[in-house]
């Protein structure tokens, strides 16, 4: 609309390649031998040398089912891969390997620029020289602040490219021994809160583990000032996908985002902020350091003197090598879920799913300022808590309706029974079977290859009329009434 501040506002323009276009390479098949290889990697001990011709039959049989697009061509593959007798739990390991990671020798800096469902996916991705397809890789995302593509006139595609190809060039000589992934910035969108804000980073993440051997223990994101602001937006929707955070001179003081902190529980927040800051107050960092704490989250809090809002070349080293130091647990004995969002896609934690609240109180829009959408919140937050040990899952709740538990075989012994007690009382106890099915659909909610989870157990914690029982949830094996 003329006049209006979206349209006065610069925006980033879009790289030369067209949508659907990249200079990405073609996927490439690996050999056979290779992947034998590669198996055995990720299978560890699971590895049984007779199986080798099965599992290079299965791993066909998983790529075909994620090329699927209808749900009876995947009910086919997934009987397909049941009459082969695997153990679900050794088809969720293999899920994480691509048959067809192209080789990629000698690194470079590369651009995708592709839709995907309601998404536009737009990035650019560093390789180190070194990378080698057949072992997993550190991931570090770095969301580039907004002040450099505010110049008037802002910088066109070529500008845009030479700015982040020199960015990832810069930070490769620096760390090669890591992957660097760049979204693009939209200055509509910035790095959220707005769903598609949040998506110009996600999607990207998903994305590339689809293209690279990429280590889902040991990805990282970093960024600085509306860069940081990104880092916790993202970290705080979808904390199973990192294992470390190190927003620069950053907050999170939205009211929708102080009950999410908990769910950090996993994740290593290595925050520095200086006391001289005048661009957005070092309070801002000291508030979350103490709630955090509060929480009993371990973090690094970095505080310095005298630099004012851009942190020094010897901070920004010394808090990214705390940061990589950090390797997630992919199946923590210990997790915290808590919200006040009824969005499904943002209430899984690791191994628990929250689906319906008791009390929701009031339900509020909140509205972005330039941005797309907006955001239901829920006036009362609810809260899992839970730990997995021997074989059983004690949880503390509050305010949860309708909750989910996954497990596997590196969490549970499947022969033994499975006890779920909530709030001091058992839910649940009873023997659970591997599903190929029920893996292979959390692999489509998770995206493939970051967890796998081969059971679940669902627990409504008030009973339901059938015409009221919550839809929200689908009914697997295991539930608990």
């Amino acid at each position: 609309m003329a006049g209006s501040a979206a349209a006065q506002r610069p925006q980033v323009a879009v790289p030369i390649f067209e949508p659907g276009i990249n200079n990405f390479p073609a996927g490439e098949s690996i050999p056979p031998a290779t992947l034998q290889g590669m198996y055995r990697t990720e299978l560890g001990k699971a590895y049984d040398p007779s199986l080798a011709p099965k599992l290079e039959q299965v791993h066909q049989l998983l790529e075909k089912y994620f090329q699927m697009r209808t749900a009876a061509g995947r009910k086919a593959t997934v009987a397909g891969l049941q009459a082969t007798g695997i153990d679900p739990n050794v088809l969720g390991r293999l899920c994480r390997i691509r048959a067809n990671w192209p080789t990629l020798a000698g690194g470079g800096v590369f651009y995708v620029n592709e839709k995907l469902g309601a998404y536009g996916i737009q990035y650019f991705v560093g390789l180190p020289k070194a990378y080698d397809r057949t072992r997993p890789w550190p991931l570090v995302v770095k969301l580039p602040a907004a002040t450099v593509f505010l110049s008037e006139p802002p910088p066109d595609a070529a500008r845009v490219v030479q700015l982040y190809t020199a960015w990832i060039n810069d930070d490769l000589a620096k760390h090669p021994d890591a992957v660097v992934l760049m979204p693009l910035l939209d200055l509509n969108e910035l790095w959220g809160p707005s769903y598609t804000g949040i998506n110009r980073v996600l999607q990207p993440i998903l994305d590339t583990a689809n293209r690279l051997n990429i280590d889902p223990a040991r990805v990282y994101m970093v960024g600085h000032s509306t860069g940081a602001l990104g880092v916790w937006n993202v970290a705080l929707h979808f904390p199973t996908y990192f294992a470390a955070i190190n927003p620069l001179a950053g907050a999170a003081n939205e009211q929708w985002q102080k009950p999410r902190l908990a769910n950090l529980w996993n994740v290593l927040p290595v925050i520095w902020h200086d006391d001289s800051d005048k661009v957005i107050k070092v309070s801002f960092a000291t508030q979350l350091v103490e709630q955090l704490r509060h929480l009993d989250i371990h973090v690094d809090f970095d505080e310095t003197k005298n630099l004012g809002h851009a942190p020094s070349d010897e901070v920004v080293g010394r808090d990214y090598q705390k940061m990589r130091a950090k390797v997630r647990p992919l199946y923590p004995k210990e997790v915290w879920d808590q919200t006040s969002l009824p969005d499904v896609q943002f209430n899984r934690i690791d191994w628990v799913q929250m689906y319906q609240q008791l009390d929701t109180g009031k339900e509020l829009q909140m509205f972005f300022p330039r941005s797309s959408g907006h955001m239901t919140v829920y006036e009362n937050s609810c809260t899992v808590h839970a730990l997995v040990h021997d074989n059983q899952i004690e949880a503390t709740i509050d305010n949860v309706n309708t909750l989910r538990f996954y497990v596997n075989d590196q969490m549970i012994d499947f022969s033994k029974p499975v006890a779920v007690v909530i709030n001091k009382q058992q839910r649940f106890k009873g023997l659970l079977k591997p599903s190929v099915d029920e893996m292979l659909r959390d692999q489509l909610f998770l995206k493939r290859g970051w967890r796998y989870f081969t059971a679940a157990i669902d627990v409504d914690m008030v009973a339901h009329p059938p015409a009221t029982r919550p839809t929200t949830a689908p009914l697997h094996m295991g539930q608990a009434r």
